[in-house]
């Protein structure tokens, strides 16, 4: 591994490639998401390179977008350009809001935040009855015999194969989301959708991920020329991306 590196900030190293390869979102999460309270204003955690941001901007909502990392905030500020969003250089643990906002969401980024702040510092950030929306994109290759090799090959690098894969399609709540007394009326979605890819760009995706740029560079470059033996030629990922909303009390 990468012992320098800092986990939560490995993206900016490939930020235009990440903003190439990452998926987006899908059409209707951005539906459920802005019609649970039909907001005006929002902050967003993480914007990253603007995956979900120009969505949500496009749809009139004015955007603080939160990104610390001048890379992937450079790429943000030109895929934002003339739409309404400010851009802060600032992780939530330190930004302090101007005023309230209608919502709060964060894609794919939460997880990256400080456990012991971010209820706190997300709920002092809304106004009372604005919205919290949490999302998260999962992906696995298709097939249990594919999957099971790709598993074998990750293996060797200590990489866990796939992210979790919800196998019901009822959600169940977050745990430690429903338990805070700040929010209520607590909400789950689950889209699932399919993406094809040429494998190059799926192997480009992969290298985008934080766990990958964590590896040596000769190691992350011998894992993905065997996964380049191994998959096919499109490579059509299962998708599924979890929602969580809630409102402030």
């Amino acid at each position: 591994m990468a012992g320098d590196k800092v986990q939560a900030l490995v993206f900016g190293e490939v930020a235009e490639e990440y903003d190439r390869v990452r998926p987006g979102y899908p059409p209707a999460l951005f539906e459920d998401m802005l019609g649970y309270s039909a907001p005006t204003t929002a902050l967003e955690i993480g914007a990253g390179t603007g995956k979900a941001t120009v969505t949500v901007a496009s749809r009139g909502v004015r955007v603080v977008a939160l990104e610390p990392d001048p890379a992937m905030a450079l790429v943000l500020r030109q895929r934002v350009a003339g739409l309404a969003v400010n851009i802060a250089m600032a992780p939530l643990e330190s930004y302090e809001p101007e005023e309230p906002v209608d919502l709060v969401y964060c894609a794919q980024a939460f997880h990256w935040t400080d456990e012991k702040t971010r209820w706190s510092r997300t709920a002092a950030a809304l106004r009372p009855g604005g919205s919290l929306a949490l999302f998260w994109n999962m992906e696995r290759l298709p097939g249990a015999a594919l999957r099971a090799a790709a598993a074998t090959i990750l293996g060797e690098y200590e990489l866990r194969a796939f992210s979790s894969w919800p196998e019901s399609d009822q959600l169940e709540p977050d745990p430690e989301f429903a338990a805070r007394p700040e929010f209520a009326e607590f909400r789950q979605e689950l889209y699932r959708w399919e993406r094809p890819l040429p494998r190059e760009d799926y192997l480009a995706n992969l290298s985008t991920q934080s766990s990958y740029r964590m590896l040596e560079d000769e190691d992350r470059d011998e894992l993905l020329g065997k996964l380049r033996d191994l998959l096919p030629d499109p490579v059509t990922l299962e998708m599924a991306t979890a929602l969580y909303l809630a409102k402030r009390v």
